[in-house]
């Protein structure tokens, strides 16, 4: 339905009024989802700018949190090996450069995982008060998670030479896998969005979560494919993804494609959901958040 609205110096508006859930029209809901995502490119980096400005000019350290984390864990995991708490044997490079390549490649995922929610939460006040593209919210994560990871990328680099590593030519790959993982952590952080806005629990959990499932992903050894531990990797989705990037950096393609093709598909396929339920549950959340 259609209401036309005039008066004598304006030109006639018009307010569009469309009953019912848009998920009743997939057509007219995808068409927006593509206009407002285009429109949000702008605003995204303008967004992108200010986070990162923000976020590093009020430290003592700047950017050296952005290593901070993948080399605490590096060097708890360092110093268990060292110390034959944990025995890892059978490497084709020196232990620190292994660890060091895990951390940094899991926490591109940890990070994607986090942000989505992160942005809402700080963005909670902004939404309540002006419409805007909601996508821009989570481009500028990303932006963020890239940004950080670039940081860590440039370690990772200096270690490698300080240790004199070669790596193979089919690390010209290794941004897919790397994509995966940025692509599933964010999945996962749009799907809690709906929920983890409500209730802080979710930041929580979040974090409990991702510390002791580092332990259950081929991060700082190799995988095992015995007792309970190998079955867990198994149908750990980070698992194929994590070691698809490690094979190609150091022993070319890797061997088992097929479960890394299977999550891959997978995690495109339920970030468009993920955006859907998105698009269609945020303005009722940003409607309990002014009210």
């Amino acid at each position: 339905m259609k209401v036309k609205l005039a008066d004598q110096n304006k030109l006639p508006v018009v307010i569009r009024y469309t009953p019912g859930s848009k998920i009743n029209q997939p057509l007219l809901l995808f068409r927006e989802m593509w206009q407002d995502l285009k429109a949000s490119r702008e605003l995204a980096w303008r967004l992108f700018v200010r986070d990162i400005s923000a976020q590093y000019r009020q430290t003592l350290l700047g950017y050296f949190w952005a290593i901070f984390p993948p080399l605490v864990t590096s060097a708890v995991f360092i110093l268990l090996n060292s110390s034959r708490v944990l025995n890892i044997e059978g490497l084709t490079v020196p232990y620190p450069i292994y660890v060091l390549m895990g951390t940094v490649f899991w926490q591109i995922f940890v990070d994607a995982l986090n942000t989505p929610l992160r942005v809402i939460n700080e963005a909670k006040a902004m939404l309540a008060k002006i419409n805007m593209p909601k996508e821009a919210l989570i481009i500028s994560g990303i932006g963020r998670v890239l940004f950080s990871f670039g940081i860590k990328f440039i370690l990772l680099v200096v270690v490698f030479i300080i240790y004199r590593v070669d790596v193979n030519w089919t690390v010209i790959f290794v941004p897919i896998p790397l994509l995966g993982l940025l692509l599933l952590g964010t999945m996962l952080g749009v799907l809690l969005i709906p929920i983890g806005v409500l209730y802080k629990d979710i930041d929580s959990a979040l974090l409990i979560a991702t510390s002791g499932l580092i332990f259950l992903t081929p991060v700082a050894y190799p995988p095992t494919v015995g007792g309970l531990l190998g079955k867990i990797m198994m149908v750990n989705p980070v698992t194929p993804l994590l070691l698809t990037a490690k094979e190609l950096v150091l022993n070319g393609f890797p061997e088992n494609l097929i479960p890394f093709v299977i999550v891959f598909s997978v995690t495109v396929i339920f970030l468009f959901l993920g955006w859907i339920i998105y698009r269609l549950a945020l303005p009722i959340i940003i409607e309990r958040i002014g009210s």
